[in-house]
């Protein structure tokens, strides 16, 4: 066991660095709704009056009981976590009095094996991440867009095209700078991508004028779509309300490469409508129906793209009522999240949840981001960031033995790898690559080399999941050579992946770190 390794353990079995526990401070238990856990938890579990002391049974994989004893419900594991094995745990609690009080059933999860136990990288990053925007430029999805000016109709994931599209416009963009020999192809796709969006824009005098739609059927196979995304489908008339800003950073991106004002036109007015429908809270219903513009859930958007979108136009314009917006946005995070823990699951192929319901990581490690960017010297902050990553590493990465609940065959599913929430609880690429990025975030605002060492052993495992011919980074690292990674492949995820992989090379190679 390396030192890195051996650092990792400790923080898992320590009460004081556990992930966020419920219960200090008047703090929720947010990990209601958790099936599995690296860090030592502690649970809700109620207080009975005149009851004594309460007994701690843990009784792990092998049938051994681990016993503590406690004079709260809801004390940590921490001083039995060491010696529980990786799997699943039946924890009972009964007062001494001998009242049972609860039990919970969960997986203890493998601690960080430090990289010198795991397999290591096929290629370096910079390698993994050029041959991929090599792939994203080359791959028939972006190819479609030079050639006909409009989405593959047999590629499913197409009808998101406020997700799918944006990320082609933005990933061509970037790749226009780096192979100049490409970037008059690369550019027309970007355009072209931007101006079918444009043509399926909602239209003057609609109620969700200038917003590009989140679900659409139009220059679609059907037929492809249902096999592969049914949600679409199940999703027409409806927009989720954090994706026309993937549009409007992409826009903006695009506007800035080329200058034409049309597209500025277009981010504009997909500001104006956030600016004219912002609630009280500084955030913005996450669900509309589109025929009457009417919201039809109480849940409020996540995600600091909008942070990103309104600060970039505030750089633009210096109209102070931008940047009003985007504080506004990081002061409601900070204010539900970071006191609730209800990092809720947005995605637009699955159902809107209630509190804890759905968890992910997605919107905490953008609040890392956030921090390490912007507030590196506020040691408090720094300290809610440690938090915020103890949290993501504990609920959505696994670093070997995945659990099996239906305790039946189930396909392979590779690790290291990061989780994408709760309700699609299986290794994706582009959560791993957002993983990676935290712990390259709290390296850079701490120096403590375990959390690169952390990011480091996660990318590898991308570069090794990566086609060593193609460059393709499959989806879903699940089965046999990925192959439902490759059916079930979202290019948008790649995008983001490539951006990682490239970030984290220039980050070690600056250091001199192998």
């Amino acid at each position: 066991m390396d030192i890195y390794a051996k650092q990792a353990l400790e923080e898992y079995s320590n009460e004081a660095t556990s992930a966020h526990p419920g219960g200090v401070n008047g703090r929720p238990f947010w990990n209601i709704n958790a099936s599995q856990f690296t860090f030592a938890p502690s649970f809700q579990f109620p207080w009975i009056p005149y009851s004594g002391k309460y007994n701690f049974i843990a009784t792990d994989k092998n049938g051994v009981e681990h016993t503590f004893t406690s004079e709260f419900p809801t004390a940590s594991l921490a001083p039995i976590w060491k010696d529980i094995p990786t799997g699943f745990v039946e924890l009972k609690v009964r007062s001494q009095s001998g009242k049972a009080v609860g039990t919970r059933t969960f997986f203890k999860c493998d601690p960080f094996p430090g990289r010198e136990a795991l397999p290591k990288r096929a290629r370096s990053y910079r390698e993994a991440s050029l041959a991929s925007y090599r792939f994203l430029y080359n791959d028939e999805i972006s190819q479609h867009w030079l050639k006909y000016g409009l989405p593959k109709p047999d590629y499913c994931h197409n009808a998101y095209p406020s997700k799918m599209h944006s990320s082609v416009i933005s990933v061509m963009v970037e790749y226009a700078t780096k192979y100049p020999e490409n970037s008059e192809n690369a550019m027309r796709i970007a355009r072209n991508a931007a101006d079918y969006l444009l043509s399926i824009t909602y239209p003057a005098g609609h109620v969700l004028e200038g917003l590009p739609p989140t679900y659409s059927f139009e220059n679609m196979d059907a037929e492809s779509v249902n096999k592969v995304a049914p949600a679409a489908e199940k999703c027409l008339g409806t927009i989720m309300m954090i994706y026309p800003i993937h549009v409007g950073n992409a826009y903006l991106a695009l506007y800035e490469a080329t200058k034409d004002q049309k597209y500025y036109d277009a981010a504009l007015k997909i500001a104006d409508f956030y600016k004219k429908n912002m609630c009280p809270e500084g955030s913005w219903y996450l669900l509309y129906d589109c025929e009457s513009g009417k919201n039809l859930k109480d849940n409020l958007c996540l995600d600091f793209k909008f942070v990103v979108f309104f600060q970039k136009l505030y750089e633009l314009t210096n109209d102070q009522e931008w940047l009003k917006i985007s504080k506004a946005h990081v002061q409601y995070i900070s204010e539900i999240c970071l006191k609730n823990y209800n990092w809720e699951g947005q995605f637009e192929d699955v159902a809107v949840t209630g509190n804890y319901h759905n968890l992910t990581h997605f919107t905490a490690n953008q609040m890392i981001e956030y921090i390490a960017k912007n507030l590196s010297d506020d040691n408090e902050k720094i300290e809610i960031a440690k938090d915020l990553m103890r949290y993501v590493e504990d609920q959505f990465v696994v670093w070997g033995e995945f659990p099996n609940w239906s305790n039946s065959p189930v396909d392979k599913r590779h690790t290291p790898a990061g989780l994408e929430q709760y309700l699609c609880y299986v290794p994706i690429d582009s959560s791993t690559a957002t993983i990676v990025r935290g712990f390259i975030n709290m390296y850079r605002l701490t120096k403590e080399r375990l959390y690169l060492e952390k990011a480091m052993a996660l990318a590898d495992s991308i570069t090794r999941m990566q086609d060593s011919e193609t460059g393709l980074i499959p989806t879903f690292f699940i089965g046999e050579n990925c192959a439902y990674g490759r059916i079930n492949y979202w290019i948008n995820c790649q995008i983001f992946t490539t951006r990682v992989l490239l970030e984290l090379s220039e980050l070690t190679e600056a250091e001199g770190i192998e």
